[in-house]
């Protein structure tokens, strides 16, 4: 048996995704009682600045400060494993990789091995301004040989207003608004749609949504359930 390890959770950006990020990590855990469950710490800091203005140049802010805090917090309480359920704040990944001594999970490269494993040769993005400024999935899809397409211009404006304006602040995110970005991907050839976005992954947990998506948060979870020694349930698929 593997051993088992510590999860420290960087959360609160947003808090909700954090909320539901750890209801994944107890949903898909191989658990039959409590003690078989993953033991987590979650450290919510949702005065961390806000990581896409930061990356698009919009605030001279950086959350690297408040990330690295909460990390090395997580570490002291006994973290062997990292995990940070907003994706855009992966664009400070290397700097946080070369400081924390606790394994930090990657859940974009992630993505793009699930993908890849099973045959997808092109993928939608749906993220935020900053994580796609900042080409995180693109180039993690590219090493893996899967070319990647992005929102229109109009469509990507309403990936942010549901990030921000509807998940962000506990409103209902339009699924009709919802389906124009994602049928928008697969006109352009997108055979999957990733849920790039914690906030996205909400609104998944939250609406049916329907297949042809895969939630770049689930993966995060399931990657911190093995990581941590633990089984991923028999039954659930990714995609």
């Amino acid at each position: 048996m593997p051993m088992k390890k510590k999860l420290g959770i960087i959360g609160g950006l947003g808090p909700m995704a954090s909320a539901q990020f750890l209801s994944l990590l107890t949903a898909l855990t191989d658990a039959k009682r409590d003690q078989e469950h993953i033991e987590a710490i979650l450290y919510s800091r949702p005065d961390t600045p806000d990581r896409t203005a930061c990356l698009l140049g919009q605030s001279t802010e950086s959350p690297l400060p408040n990330l690295l805090d909460t990390g090395k917090c997580l570490e002291q309480m006994g973290a062997k494993v990292l995990a940070i359920p907003c994706m855009t704040a992966y664009g400070f990944y290397d700097v946080m990789a070369e400081t924390f001594s606790a394994e930090l999970l990657h859940p974009i490269r992630e993505t793009a091995r699930v993908l890849s494993a099973h045959g997808i040769r092109t993928a939608g993005i749906m993220a935020t301004d900053g994580t796609l400024q900042a080409g995180l999935f693109q180039a993690a899809l590219e090493a893996e040989g899967i070319h990647c397409v992005v929102p229109m211009p109009k469509h990507q404006r309403i990936v942010m207003r549901m990030i921000y304006d509807q998940v962000k602040c506990g409103q209902p995110v339009s699924l009709r608004s919802f389906h124009a970005v994602a049928n928008g991907l697969r006109q352009q050839g997108a055979e999957r749609v990733i849920l790039g976005c914690t906030e996205l992954s909400v609104v998944q947990q939250q609406q049916a949504i329907g297949e042809g998506y895969l939630d770049a948060m689930a993966v995060l979870a399931t990657s911190a359930i093995r990581a941590c020694g633990y089984s991923v349930r028999p039954d659930y698929r990714l995609l």
